[in-house]
């Protein structure tokens, strides 16, 4: 079983989609949505669907990425973890997922994603590990921390996965296991924040990393 955590506000187009190319396509799927009180339909439409797999987290206020990641994993029923967002849909079957994991177990895996230019990517080197989209064991979170709240969107993936490589877990790139962006068709985008001062922290972070430091703001999942 695998719970597929993200959070999503006033896109329930995506939504719809999202649930299609999850839970409706496989039984072994559980969807943990974190909604940053959306006023387009997307509580209403989830409350009416009442999906047994489905399970909403009503946030009430926009948040940031490792706050509704956070928020996820923590109400996630299953010990495999999904890191997706609501505008992503996998295009293989999730059995195929599901047979990596059973053939060659890791503690966490990358998917293959296709940036706006159309070239599928991994962002895999010994300076950075990216993982935008892919699959942790909660052992990880249990021994070096959930997402980190230092950052607001663009680096808490990379610092996760980075900090959990540098701490000695077990990866494994799944070049064949490719994902997709899909633009809603209202044509809501996802609100993105960054700044130069939060790419120097992330720089930072990782340095610490490598030298088996901490920072003292990580959550632990117990």
């Amino acid at each position: 079983m695998l719970s597929i955590v993200t959070g999503t506000l006033n896109r329930v187009e995506c939504v719809k989609n999202l649930i299609q190319n999850t839970v409706e396509s496989n039984k072994k799927l559980e969807l943990v949505l974190v909604d940053g009180g959306s006023s387009d339909g997307t509580v209403e439409y989830l409350k009416a669907l009442d999906h047994p797999r489905v399970k909403l987290i009503e946030e009430g206020k926009r948040s940031y990425y490792w706050d509704y990641m956070n928020k996820g994993i923590i109400n996630s029923s299953h010990e495999w973890v999904c890191q997706w967002n609501d505008d992503i849909l996998i295009e293989n079957d999730w059995e195929e997922v599901f047979n990596e994991i059973l053939k060659d177990p890791k503690d966490f895996y990358l998917f293959s994603w296709r940036e706006p230019g159309g070239n599928y990517v991994i962002y895999d080197s010994n300076s950075e590990l990216v993982m935008n989209y892919g699959i942790y064991n909660k052992k990880v979170f249990r021994e070096v921390g959930m997402y980190n709240s230092s950052y607001k969107y663009y680096c808490c993936d990379g610092d996760m996965s980075f900090r959990a490589r540098e701490f000695g877990h077990s990866y494994k790139n799944l070049y064949n296991i490719k994902c997709s962006p899909v633009p809603d068709p209202n044509g809501k985008k996802a609100l993105w924040e960054n700044n130069p001062l939060e790419m120097k922290n992330y720089f930072d972070t990782l340095n610490l990393y490598r030298n088996k430091i901490l920072p003292s703001n990580i959550e632990f999942l117990k």
